[in-house]
C-alpha cells in the first residue's frame, strides 16, 4: 500500500462526498457511479487491512517484537484502530467522511488511512531494527542460539534467565538508536554466556565424574590407592580444562569423559584390593600370592611358552607379555607373506590374461588380413590349369598321326591324278 494511493483516494472520497462548491457539478455526478467508486475505495481498505495483518502474524514468526518492542507494539495498536475506524463505513460507505468525534474534523476515511500509515512505519523500522541487530549483536545472539541448544536454563536457570535479560538490555539499546552502548557492553556479555555454556557442558558430561570423585576422597580412597586416585584426578581436571577451551567439541569431551570414568573405576578396585590385602590373615597370603601365579601360568600354557614358576612373579608377567609380543609379531610376519604371496599370483594371473588376449587379438588380425590357404589353393586352382588340362588343351589342338598320314595320302594322289 503507498501513502500516494491514500492521499489520492482520501481526495477522490472528499470530492465525492458533495464537499465541492459547485452544486450543479455535484449534481451531475451519477449516483451510480459514485457508489461504486465508494465500494471499491472499502474494497481497497479491506484488502490492505488483510495485507497489514498477514505481514504482522510473518514478523511475530520470526520473534521480531523481541528486537523491536516497541515498534511492534506500535503497530498492533495502529493496525486495531484502523480496523476499528473502517468497520464503521465498511457495511454503509456514506458513513466514510463522518467526522470520528465531536472536537476534530478528521474523518473515518482519513483516520484509516493515518493509521495504516503508522502501522507501515513501525513495522518498516521494526525490520530494519532486526537486521542492524543481528549484524552488530552477532556474537551474543549466537551464544543465545548455543545456550538454547544445550538447554543451559535447565541447568542454571538462574543464571541463564539473568543472561537473557542482559541481551535484551542490548538491543533495547539497538531499538532505541543507541548502539554505542550495545556494543560497549557487549563482550562482558559474551564472556558470561561462554562460562554458562562451559558450566553446562561439564555438567552435562562430568558430573557423574565429579561426583565419583568426590564420593571416593570421602569413603577414603586416597588411603589405600592414593597415587592411582590422583592420577584420576589429574584425568578429570584436564577434562574439565578442555571444555573450557573446547565447549563444543562434543566428540572430544565424551571420550574424555569415558577416560575420565574408565580410571575413577581403576582407582576404587586398586583401593579395595588393597584395602583387602590390608585385611588378610597372615596365613592367606601364600593363597593369595599362588592365585595370581595360576592365571600367569594359564597364559603361558595357552601360548606354549613353557612353565616359568621358577621366576619371581613379575618375571612370570613379564615373560607372558614377550610371549604374546612375540607371538603377535609371527602372526603378522605370516599374514603379511600370505598378503605378499596373494598379491603376486593376483598379479601372474592378470599378466596371463593381459598375454592371452594379445594372442587373440593377433589371431584375429591375421585371420582378416591374411586369406585361409584353402582359399589361395582354391584360387590357384581356377586361374592355373592341370596337367591333364594342358594335355586336353594341346591334343585338342594339335592333330593326331593318322590324320596327318590321311591328309599326306590325300595329296599325293592329288598330285599323281594331275
Amino acid at each position: 500500500m503507498k501513502k500516494e494511493f491514500r492521499i489520492a483516494a482520501l481526495a477522490a472520497a472528499i470530492t465525492l462526498s458533495g464537499c465541492a462548491s459547485d452544486s450543479d457539478a455535484t449534481a451531475n455526478v451519477d449516483p451510480q457511479t459514485n457508489q461504486a467508486q465508494l465500494q471499491e475505495q472499502i474494497s481497497s481498505f479491506k484488502t490492505e487491512i488483510n495485507d497489514a495483518e498477514s505481514a504482522l502474524k510473518a514478523v511475530e514468526a520470526k520473534d521480531l517484537a523481541w528486537f523491536a518492542t516497541r515498534q511492534i507494539t506500535d503497530a498492533k495498536a495502529a493496525l486495531k484502530e484502523a480496523k476499528e475506524y473502517f468497520s464503521e463505513y465498511e457495511s454503509d460507505s456514506s458513513t466514510m467522511n463522518n467526522s470520528i468525534g465531536l472536537f476534530t474534523s478528521t474523518t473515518y476515511l482519513q483516520a484509516t488511512t493515518e493509521s495504516l500509515d503508522t502501522f507501515t512505519d513501525n513495522l518498516y523500522k521494526a525490520k530494519s531494527i532486526y537486521v542492524e541487530t543481528a549484524t552488530v549483536l552477532e556474537d551474543a545472539l549466537n551464544y543465545r542460539k548455543q545456550l538454547e541448544k544445550i538447554d543451559a536454563k535447565k541447568h542454571y536457570p538462574k543464571t541463564a534467565q539473568q543472561l537473557e535479560r542482559q541481551l535484551k538490555t542490548l538491543v533495547d539499546y539497538m531499538a532505541n538508536d543507541n548502539k554505542d552502548r550495545a556494543i560497549k557492553y557487549q563482550p562482558e556479555l559474551v564472556r558470561k554466556q561462554h562460562n554458562l555454556e562451559v558450566r553446562t557442558i561439564t555438567k552435562i558430561y562430568l558430573s557423574d565424574n565429579q561426583k565419583e570423585l568426590q564420593r571416593q576422597k570421602t569413603a577414603g580412597v586416597a588411603q589405600h590407592a592414593p597415587k592411582t586416585l590422583r592420577h584420576a584426578e589429574a584425568k578429570l581436571k584436564a577434562s574439565e580444562t578442555f571444555i573450557a577451551t573446547e565447549p563444543r567439541a562434543i566428540s572430544s569431551i565424551t571420550q574424555k569423559a569415558e577416560e575420565t570414568r574408565f580410571e575413577l573405576a581403576h582407582s576404587q578396585l586398586i583401593a579395595t584390593a588393597v584395602q583387602n590385602l590390608k585385611a588378610m590373615p597372615d596365613k592367606d597370603y601364600e593363597r593369595h600370592i599362588l592365585s595370581y601365579e595360576h592365571i600367569l601360568t594359564d597364559i603361558s600354557a595357552a601360548l606354549d611358552s613353557g612353565d616359568v614358576r621358577d621366576q619371581p612373579v613379575l618375571q612370570q608377567g613379564k615373560h607372558v607379555v614377550a610371549s604374546i609380543k612375540a607371538n603377535q609379531k609371527s602372526q603378522n610376519d605370516l599374514i603379511a607373506a600370505l598378503e605378499s604371496q596373494l598379491a603376486e599370483a593376483v598379479m601372474a594371473q592378470k599378466t596371463t590374461m593381459l598375454a592371452s588376449t594379445k594372442t587373440e587379438e593377433v589371431k584375429t588380425a591375421a585371420v582378416i588380413e591374411t586369406p585361409a590357404t584353402e582359399t589361395v589353393e582354391a584360387e590357384v586352382s581356377v586361374e592355373a590349369p592341370t596337367t591333364e588340362t594342358v594335355e586336353a588343351e594341346i591334343i585338342s589342338e594339335t592333330p593326331a598321326a593318322e590324320t596327318v598320314e590321311a591328309e599326306i595320302i590325300e595329296d599325293e594322289v592329288d598330285e599323281t591324278t594331275a
